[in-house]
């Protein structure tokens, strides 16, 4: 058996190793300002078409993170282009004040997702947005769809955000302690309720997310053009794409369909 294990540990760690490749980016941006930024670039694998959608993923306070990568990977075998952001130290160098801080965010992301679609060939005409993120990387997409003019915006697909949040990843976001109050804090269900009408918001949840208590207020102020997914056996981290993957297609799937 001792034989039988050291002769299988080279391939293993060569299978494992090539499982890791496969999530990493698969694209460098010609444009320098892109290329400066913690962008993670995953265009469509179908190149003889456009692609379904662009989707821009921000991470959470962890970052740009592997089950973040594995869920681009997915999405970009399936058609859709992703581009991926880390979004601490964009946080970082903003002003500490909120005012300036919502405005300097706001100013940087409308250039950004204008710069995206010119490096990728998307189109708003042609290409619908789609607004994503993790916890608060999903706040964070929320908020962006609420103040950041952003064409052809269709949709904003939001994994496990909570009731409060800011532009900021602190102390207390890194350690789970509690959510935002005071300057610079919002309220994810009043800036849902600001979101353009016509854009439609998928909601997707861990059964076991703590978060969970948030999605009442949630689907109130989204109305009719929210919906919930909800991802079984599965906690705040959503971090197992066997079961996040299937749950986020089919909230992709509704978020793009029109009557």
């Amino acid at each position: 058996m001792r034989r039988t294990t050291v002769r299988l540990a080279p391939v293993l760690a060569l299978a494992l190793a090539s499982c890791a490749g496969d999530s990493e980016p698969t694209y460098a941006p010609r444009d320098a300002a892109l290329r400066a930024l913690p962008l993670y670039f995953y265009p469509s694998a179908d190149s003889t078409r456009a692609p379904r959608a662009l989707v821009f993923f921000f991470g959470n306070d962890v970052g740009f993170w592997t089950p973040h990568r594995e869920l681009a990977h997915r999405l970009q075998e399936d058609g859709f282009s992703v581009v991926g952001m880390d979004i601490r130290p964009v946080f970082s160098r903003l002003p500490r004040a909120a005012a300036p801080r919502d405005s300097a965010f706001a100013a940087e992301m409308g250039r950004v997702l204008a710069a995206v679609r010119v490096e990728l060939g998307a189109g708003p005409d042609a290409v619908p947005l789609i607004l994503a993120g993790h916890s608060l990387g999903a706040e964070t997409a929320i908020w962006t769809a609420a103040h950041v003019p952003a064409p052809g915006l269709a949709a904003v697909l939001a994994l496990g955000p909570g009731s409060r949040s800011h532009l900021d990843v602190t102390v207390a976001d890194l350690a789970n302690l509690s959510e935002p109050e005071g300057p610079g804090s919002f309220s994810v269900a009043a800036t849902i309720g600001a979101i353009p009408a016509g854009v439609r918001i998928a909601l997707v949840r861990g059964d076991g997310d703590k978060y969970r208590s948030a999605d009442s207020a949630l689907m109130s102020a989204g109305g009719a053009r929210l919906s919930r997914f909800v991802v079984p056996f599965a906690s705040h981290s959503l971090k197992r794409m066997i079961v996040t993957g299937p749950a986020v297609s089919r909230a992709l799937d509704w978020a793009l369909a029109r009557p």
